[in-house]
């Protein structure tokens, strides 16, 4: 199963989309697929990634893929998710279900 380590989380230059900056540390990541981020230990919270971005000039090798989430429609997810302060995480990251509209 594909894993990306979140090192930082950021706000987008949009204001309606997450940039979740990090490594991927296991597997394929792509457009599409779903990042599941843990709420509790019984509650995830899974979100499509939009678009996947890398860091070329970023010199810590643990910042330099972005993966991209829109909550463009849903503040109160991204409310949700920002309150979080994700960093440092192991993230699994699972391909989205046929037809799915996550």
């Amino acid at each position: 199963m594909p894993k990306f380590h979140v090192k930082k989380t950021s706000l987008g230059d949009d204001q309606t989309s997450l940039i979740f900056k990090g490594k991927v540390i296991e597997g394929p990541i792509n457009r599409g697929m779903i990042l599941e981020i843990p709420i509790t230990e019984a509650a995830v919270i899974s979100v499509k990634v939009y678009d996947i971005v890398h860091f070329e000039k970023q010199k810590d090798e643990m910042k330099k893929v972005g993966l991209v989430v829109d909550f463009y429609g849903a503040p109160d997810d991204l409310d949700v998710i920002m309150g979080l302060n994700i960093l440092d995480e192991e993230l699994n990251v699972i391909e989205a279900p046929v037809g799915s509209e996550v």
